[in-house]
Formats: C-alpha cells, structure tokens, sequence
C-alpha cells in the first residue's frame, strides 16, 4: 500500500476547498424546477420496455430525535398518524410508478434510507416490504439494505427485515466518545451497537456496514483512536468514513457549534488519516475515497472487477442501473435524467395525490453532461481518466472535457495528487484521499460563485 506523505499547513490550506462529493454529475444545484412530473412520467415511458435490472431506494425520514450533526432531510415525531399517513403515499407512489413501468420490474439492489428505517413500526414495515414485493422482483443476488440505529432498533424490526430478504445492514455509528455523542445528541452505546450486529449476524444477515464521522464537535484523537478500537472488535464487513459537513446555512441546527468546538485543517485530516491507518492495520482495503472493505466482501469484488459505481448511496456494487426512489426528498436516477421529490411532507403528500409524482426538481442530462458524469465516476471509482478512451468513444464532442483535463491536472501533478501513466491520468495514494479535487476538473457547472453549499474537501 502506498504511504502517505506528511502534509504542511500551506498544503493543507491549498487543498481544503468547498468541493461537491459527486453523488451526482451535475450536482443538485444544476438542477432547476422545469423538470416535472409529467417529465419523469416520460421519463418512465421510455424506460417501460427495458429489460436491464434495477435499483430501489425508498426514504423513511422519520426520527425519534434530531442529531444535532445531521444533514439529512428527516421528521421527528413519535406520532403513529404519522407513520400511517407516509406509507399510504407511499404505496401510491409505487403504484403510479408501476403503472408507468409495468408489475414486476428485477431490481439488482433495494436500499431503504433515512431518518431512521428501524424507527418505523414493525406491523407497518412489513406492510410496505410486502408491497415492494408484490410490485418487484429481486433477482437471486439482489443487495437488500437498509439503515439501522441500534438504539431504537428493536428485535421485531430487525426480523422483519431479514424476513422480507435483507442481507445487508448498515449502522451509523459516528463516534462511540460518550462527550461526543453527548454534544451531538446521538446516544447509542457500544454494547447497543454490538448486540444488534450479533443478534443479525445470529439470524443469517450477511454483510454489516459502520458509517463512522471525522471532524464531529469536540473529536479528539485519543477518543476517535479508542472508537477505532471498539469497531475493530465488533468486525464490521465494510465502512464508511466520512468528513463531516458543517453547513449551518444550509442546516439550521449545525448552528449551536461554534468553530473553535470542531477540528480543522490539519487537525481534521489526521483524524481521517487516524482512522486509514488502523483501518488497513485491522485488514481494511480501501475503496473509493472514504470507504473500506473486507476482501471478501462484495464491495471489494466490485472495486477489482470495475464494477463500482457511484450515486446517491455512494459506493455502490452494480455499475449502470435505473435508480427509481420513492419517498419525501427521494433522488430517482433514470435513463440520463435526475429528478427529487419534494422536501415538504405536506407538498410531497399533495404532489403523489395531484401530479402521481412529487417531483420538487430534476434535470436531463445533455451529451456533454453524461460524457462528464461517466469520466467523473471513473475516476472516483478507479482513480484514472483516460482521454484517449473519451476520444475514442465521443469524437469530437470531447474536445472541450479533454481540454479542461490537460488544463487542469498539470496543476494537481504538481501537488502530487495526479501523475501520467503514457497518456492516462492517475490518482497517487495522496490523491486517493483528495479524489474529488481532480474530479472537479471535469466539471463544467463549478467555479468560484457556487462552490459556497458544498462541503470542504477535509
């Protein structure tokens, strides 16, 4: 594995830029309102006839209390109306969907996110699992997975979805530092966290994800060191290690840290270099730029055999397929066009029962936009770009890409993210951690009036 470099304070400074994690490309601010519903119904039409597998997401958002970190679009209630009134449209939404697409589409990966999915009730989450399935098909190595926390995730909810085929969980664990956790109102102990992982591993769940945060309030090496500890002792088939965004613009509640409480700069980055080190020393692969995985787990096959690919998920393990998503916020993904639902309950309720979809906003890719998507994911995924390929497969309507690479990368090489390999573009091991740096380079929309709602690359 290739060691990296010590990094200086100038270094750091240069590279700690607001950059766009590219779930998407374009990313969600391209996107604009004059995508509707009857654009994705469209949309759907013309992918009817398709025979190619799918992916599912479905968004629970509800929570029983907000994490004072988050930045996902949730809904806290403990009200059972509430649940009731989400999964009838629900059920809706997938219906009008089906009747666009046809009854029993194969789907390669279901994925349910959140808010919390294990926070809604058990009766009601068989209920929509059997729903999904009188409406889909999985084929016989579908990836099923769902988001989980331990602490309000109780054994019926757990059996329902291992009856209903999961056979993946993932679990956001962030930081297992009681002062952390206690600062970030997120309670969730370690021996909770164990016993859930045991009780499916007990029940035949196949593969476990941890989702862990660097650069949380009020982090510290020696508290981050011992989580590290913790984890390696529950064993946790893959992970995610992600930097956390601080947008409290964006999300109001992030606004009671105040900056001296959080780590950054170099003190952040050695943070998520802390936890590469163990994790590689607990015998971790890494994959991507902030994930890692056993070498028999799935995620890993995918990564050597070019298989990954990158959306709304992040590292996926099926390369190319529809993503259909139902749900408050949800992202669809389908047939070169984005669209998400609206982020009001009561708007997305209005637009399921008026327009059959709640699309809040979207966009159609143009050629230049797919040609850049697909050289962006690349890179991500296999950390190279290869202009001659883009050349090979786009004529001349590469030009302008192939330009703002040459342009653009000289400038990395010189940082040491990026060095040529013939005429192929390759990431260093330093450059693996700063992946989306180089990846902006490809991208058309960014420049230095919008990069403000994007997170900092550390």
């Amino acid at each position: 594995m290739e060691d990296i470099p010590d990094l200086d304070i100038d270094m750091i400074e240069r590279f700690n830029l607001p950059i766009p994690r590219y779930t998407s490309y374009p990313t969600v601010p391209v996107w604009n309102g004059k995508y509707t519903s009857e654009d994705h119904a469209r949309t759907l039409t013309d992918v009817a006839d398709d025979a190619s597998d799918l992916s599912l997401y479905i968004h629970l958002p509800f929570c029983e209390r907000r994490c004072s970190f988050c930045g996902c679009n949730t809904y806290i209630t403990r009200r059972e109306s509430h649940f009731r009134s989400y999964l009838n449209h629900l059920k809706e939404e997938i219906e009008n969907v089906v009747e666009y697409i046809g009854d029993g589409r194969k789907y390669s990966q279901f994925h349910i996110g959140g808010g919390t999915p294990s926070y809604f009730p058990a009766e009601l989450l068989h209920e929509l699992l059997e729903f999904v399935d009188s409406k889909f098909t999985p084929t016989s190595d579908a990836e099923k997975s769902v988001e989980m926390h331990p602490s309000v995730t109780t054994d019926d909810r757990t059996l329902t979805f291992l009856n209903h085929g999961f056979n993946r969980f993932s679990m956001g664990v962030q930081d297992f530092d009681p002062l952390v956790q206690k600062k970030i109102n997120r309670h969730q102990t370690f021996e909770e966290t164990k016993y859930l992982i045991e009780f499916s591993r007990d029940h035949g769940i196949e593969s476990i994800n941890l989702d862990l945060i660097y650069g949380l309030p009020f982090q510290s090496k020696k508290g981050f060191s011992q989580s590290l500890d913790l984890i390696h002792e529950l064993r946790p088939e893959r992970l995610a290690v992600y930097s956390y965004a601080h947008l409290p613009k964006i999300f109001r509640h992030q606004g009671i840290f105040p900056l001296e409480v959080l780590p950054r700069g170099t003190n952040k980055l050695e943070l998520f270099l802390l936890a590469r080190e163990k994790l590689l020393e607990f015998g971790y692969l890494p994959i991507g730029f902030d994930h890692f995985a056993l070498k028999d787990d799935e995620l890993w096959t995918a990564y050597t055999s070019n298989d990954l690919n990158r959306n709304f998920m992040g590292y996926t393990t099926h390369a190319g397929s529809d993503l259909i998503a139902f749900g408050f916020s949800a992202i669809s993904d389908v047939n070169g066009a984005y669209s998400q639902n609206h982020k009001t309950l009561d708007k997305y309720y209005a637009g399921v029962r008026n327009d059959k979809f709640p699309i809040l906003k979207g966009l159609r890719l143009n050629e230049s936009d797919l040609m850049r998507k697909e050289a962006i994911v690349r890179w991500l995924c296999q950390f190279y770009v290869d202009p001659e390929e883009i050349m090979n497969k786009y004529g001349t309507s590469a030009d302008s890409l192939i330009k703002d690479i040459n342009d653009g990368f000289p400038q990395y090489e010189k940082e040491g993210l990026v060095y040529r390999d013939g005429e192929v573009w390759r990431a260093t091991a330093l450059g693996k951690v700063f992946a989306r740096l180089p990846a902006s380079v490809m991208d058309e929309y960014l420049n230095s009036k919008n990069r403000g709602g994007f997170s900092k690359s550390i």
